[in-house]
């Protein structure tokens, strides 16, 4: 089981028929776990799951929106990061991990 640390940011708006409260529903039901998790901050989630970083961030991604919303996340025991959205330095972000891949829906 891998423990990940979880960053993003959901535009406020509607996307679709998916609204920002929507949307970031989405994600806290996408990557809650009984076994450990943690959400009292605004855009930080700390979450364990047994799939792997690019697998775990696809699950999470599921609901946001490619052109508006970001989501970052990473295993901190294996710097690996997985990454969805606008992100507008993949390069910067990815030189501070051994492994970096974008993931699309």
């Amino acid at each position: 089981m891998s423990t990940y640390c979880i960053t993003f940011r959901i535009a406020e708006k509607t996307v679709g028929a998916a609204t920002y409260a929507d949307r970031r529903q989405s994600l806290i039901n996408a990557v809650h776990c009984d076994n450990g998790y943690w959400e009292e901050s605004t855009s930080f989630i700390l979450a364990t799951s047994d799939l792997d970083t690019q697998s775990f961030a696809k699950l999470a991604a599921k609901g946001l929106s490619q052109a508006d919303d970001k989501l970052v996340v990473f295993d901190p025991s294996d710097m690996s990061l997985a990454y969805f959205g606008d992100i507008r330095h993949p390069d910067a972000l990815s030189s501070f991990f051994n492994i970096a891949l974008e993931v699309g829906q």
